[in-house]
């Protein structure tokens, strides 16, 4: 096997499910996580489709059926908490044969780390400084200092892909903003209505809450901006007031989840973009997941997207006997067509993800009443399924 020892950025979804294969294909990686630890908190994502049938055959399963927070419908309120409309959500599962779950971001992380086998190195807190490409090994710097060679790179590292910046250039000519910012973050003493998904909505905003457990609650915002926000990326207090702007005054809950948020552990701010590249590899480094071929939240999928493309690398590494040329070239042929296809799906479904007139809330509603019916639902399934893409066996 060449090129055995590889170096991954980014302890997210992606970089710990490539891990996972990669180690189990006979491989050496590295992870390298600039937080301190495990991200905690994170909204919840629709679990289902190839990314599920990836999880099944780590064996994950059972870990992600006890988080899943198993919500039973996607309410629509209004500003005195009347149920409007509502997204059958069991049918949906039903319709996927109880192939899908409803789960924290973080959670399916932690589950995919607790599979990781114990030789797999891990550096948290630190993060690369530089790479530097030979013809036969990657010498990367790191922010610690250290000063350490791999056969290979990979940037899994999401949105911001710092190696993604270090190698294929800024990020600003890869980024398609799509016209939203959205935030997130855990809060303590919640009482709200068990297995619901309440959301409430008032012309170009969204804001909705949802049980994570007895105690904890999640929010989620998501506002319309048409033009990019003038703020530094990790001003943490800049991002708290924008969003204390948008929401504290429209009713509902808002004023009260607003207030909850400086007492957040997970903040959680950014802009609606896609990553959108013609080449996912230079030389020895490739990226995965967000960091190449990020669907945008827009899309619900992309968790389940990042394990597939991770699952793929390694798999073609496998299957070229560790050529990078080969396999990073195969990689990209199988799956960037598939991601081409889903970031459109994403694009066309940008316009009805949050209504931008009263009507539009009203008609919103009406439509999504009808997901009770089951053809209806089986349409919505077919939609967003991933039929096109079959998982080779590696």
């Amino acid at each position: 096997m060449n090129n055995k020892s590889i170096l991954i950025s980014g302890a997210g979804i992606a970089g710990t499910t490539l891990a996972f294969w990669l180690k189990k294909f006979g491989f050496n990686p590295t992870i390298v996580e600039h937080a301190p630890k495990l991200r905690e908190g994170g909204y919840a994502i629709d679990f289902w489709g190839a990314g599920f049938d990836v999880a099944e055959r780590m064996g994950i399963l059972p870990d992600l059926d006890k988080a899943d927070l198993k919500i039973a419908e996607l309410t629509f309120v209004d500003e005195n908490n009347k149920r409007k409309g509502g997204l059958n959500y069991k049918q949906i599962v039903k319709v996927m044969n109880n192939r899908a779950f409803t789960l924290l971001r973080s959670d399916l992380a932690r589950a995919i780390y607790k599979h990781l086998d114990s030789d797999v190195e891990i550096i948290f807190g630190d993060t690369i400084n530089k790479i530097e490409q030979h013809a036969d090994a990657v010498t990367v710097t790191f922010s610690s200092g250290n000063k350490r060679s791999f056969d290979l790179v990979v940037g899994a590292d999401g949105l911001h892909s710092n190696v993604r910046g270090l190698v294929f250039g800024n990020e600003a000519q890869f980024e398609k903003y799509y016209g939203y910012y959205t935030s997130s973050y855990t809060i303590e003493d919640a009482a709200f209505d068990n297995n619901a998904y309440q959301m409430y909505n008032v012309p170009g905003k969204q804001a909705a809450v949802y049980l994570t457990n007895e105690n904890k609650a999640t929010t989620f915002f998501i506002f319309t901006s048409p033009q990019k926000l003038s703020y530094q990326y990790q001003d943490i207090a800049a991002q708290k007031q924008v969003l204390r702007n948008e929401f504290e005054n429209i009713g509902w809950k808002c004023a009260d989840l607003v207030s909850k948020m400086d007492a957040a552990p997970d903040f959680y701010f950014d802009a609606v973009s896609q990553i959108q590249m013609n080449d996912w590899s230079k030389d020895r480094v490739t990226l995965v997941g967000d960091a190449c071929d990020c669907p945008s939240l827009l899309s619900g999928q992309g968790s389940t997207l990042a394990m597939v493309g991770a699952y793929i690398l390694a798999g073609e590494l496998k299957e070229a006997n560790g050529d990078h040329k080969i396999a990073f070239q195969k990689y990209q042929h199988i799956f960037k067509p598939f991601i081409d296809d889903k970031q459109k799906i994403a694009q066309n479904f940008a316009k009805s993800f949050v209504p931008k007139s009263r009507l539009g809330i009203w008609m919103r509603n009406v439509i999504v009443n009808l997901m009770f019916l089951p053809f209806v639902s089986k349409l919505l399934v077919k939609r967003f399924s991933d039929d096109k893409l079959k998982l080779k066996v590696y």
